[in-house]
């Protein structure tokens, strides 16, 4: 059954545009600060120099596993803080967008072709990223470079096919190095997965399933979306984060994150009372984020007292043994749900002033849209390479971070207008085609259907 809806301009969320594209644009200067704060990637500082040898094995070994995938929170400066303030719900609000953006893409699609766009859209750059920015992202951060050009072609595209032949992995596993790359894996993993959902509730909108998921916001007192869903977030937590550590996109993530991304999915399929609650919510939600961050801070400062990982779960793994924990204490369970609750609240803060500030159209909208995998998929190499020349040469931390959010970010600038000039590499880096104007005043589904 083929279902096509037309809305009206007024449909369209240029907030929800702005939104994709200032989350995105944080990746940035966030990848340069764990670099330069929290030394993240340890393997770009000089105290830490491979020789010989030792690079190939280093690189060897990064082909088998993401070098990039667990990062240590072990600042205590006021940067440091932001970051792990930011790295709570930043990505968190980016795969709610994209559940959205899922919602509006599927409306208009038969399952087929929504399968067909969503391969062309999130595989082509992925593939095409693990073949060539991967490798070169791995010998950056390994210092390897090989001796002929021959053998540099031979690691640079053959690390990739290894790498490909290593995608049919276990959700749970870190087998494979995708480097940030995991993002659109995951995204491509959650639209196959949730499909047989999105079928029932586009073709029987009256069907059980879909008035079940509808009555998130026709509960009494707004309980829907400010108690149950985190609630459903905090459980994943609870059964998941005692025996799955920090491991960015994997693990209990990979979960929790498909949890976001369905209640993204959730909010359009009944979008008129989203937004009324978005709209109306502003306080509460607010109020409600503010009491979160208060204790998230505590939970913080007591996983630095204690030793225990209440953020970044694991802490029943045998690497934590000595501390006694089976399962379960009551601080694991109550961090569990000051976590969840906190990323949830910010994300919906985030969406609620978006609403009553960003809900404009812009020129430069569509280009920036446009810019955002490209820029996505090929800025690891570059902050790679603005930490190889900027750390260890005296200049202050904040500098560094200032500098190399400037460089890295007009790397990608010209990576972008180069290869958006041509078909080719437009489909090889997710680069969508601009409407025409009439077009992008009626599109419903907009730039947020980037996925």
């Amino acid at each position: 059954m083929t279902i096509v809806e037309n809305d009206s301009k007024k449909s369209r969320r240029h907030d929800i545009d702005w939104l994709r594209v200032i989350l995105f644009a944080l990746l940035i200067p966030f990848h340069v600060g764990i670099g330069v704060y929290w030394e993240a990637y340890d393997f770009v500082l000089p105290e830490h120099e491979f020789e010989g040898e030792a690079n190939r094995d280093a690189l060897n070994s990064d082909l088998g596993e993401d070098v990039n995938n667990v990062y240590s929170f072990n600042g205590d400066d006021f940067i440091s803080h932001i970051l792990t303030w930011m790295h709570e719900w930043r990505l968190a609000a980016l795969f709610m967008i994209s559940g959205m953006g899922t919602a509006f893409a599927f409306k208009r699609r038969t399952w087929k072709l929504f399968l067909k766009e969503r391969s062309k859209r999130l595989l082509i750059p992925m593939f095409v990223g693990i073949w060539t920015i991967t490798p070169l992202t791995l010998m950056i951060a390994t210092k390897y470079f090989p001796g002929s050009f021959l053998e540099g072609v031979i690691v640079y595209f053959g690390g990739g096919i290894v790498l490909t032949l290593l995608m049919i992995v276990p959700l749970l596993s870190r087998l494979i190095s995708l480097g940030h790359l995991w993002f659109i894996w995951s995204l491509f993993q959650y639209s196959l997965f949730l499909l047989p959902i999105f079928y029932v509730v586009r073709n029987y909108p009256e069907g059980k399933i879909a008035k079940l998921l509808k009555n998130t916001f026709r509960m009494p007192f707004k309980l829907g979306p400010l108690l149950v869903l985190p609630v459903i977030l905090s459980t994943s937590d609870i059964i998941l984060k005692p025996i799955m550590g920090e491991a960015i996109g994997f693990g209990y993530e990979w979960f929790w994150y498909l949890l976001i991304f369905f209640f993204g999915y959730l909010f359009i399929i009944d979008k008129e009372r989203y937004f009324y609650f978005i709209d109306n919510s502003r306080i509460q939600i607010t109020v409600a984020t503010m009491v979160s961050t208060l204790a998230f801070i505590w939970i913080k400062s007591e996983e630095t007292k204690s030793g225990i990982p209440y953020i970044g779960g694991g802490w029943a793994e045998d690497e934590y043994k000595q501390l006694g924990i089976e399962y379960h204490t009551n601080m694991t369970l109550i961090s569990c749900f000051i976590t969840s609750f906190h990323a949830w609240f910010w994300c919906l803060f985030v969406f609620t002033w978006g609403a009553k500030y960003l809900n404009r159209p812009s020129k430069y909208l569509a280009y920036l849209n446009q810019g955002v995998y490209p820029f996505y998929i090929v800025h690891q190499p570059i902050v790679y390479v603005v930490l190889l020349v900027f750390l260890g040469r005296g200049y202050s931390n904040f500098m560094i971070l200032i500098l190399g959010t400037a460089v890295v970010t007009f790397g990608c600038w010209i990576f972008f207008e180069i290869m958006k000039r041509h078909w080719i590499t437009r489909a090889m880096y997710g680069i969508k085609e601009l409407p025409v104007k009439n077009e992008i005043m009626t599109e419903s589904n907009h730039a947020v259907e980037e996925k």
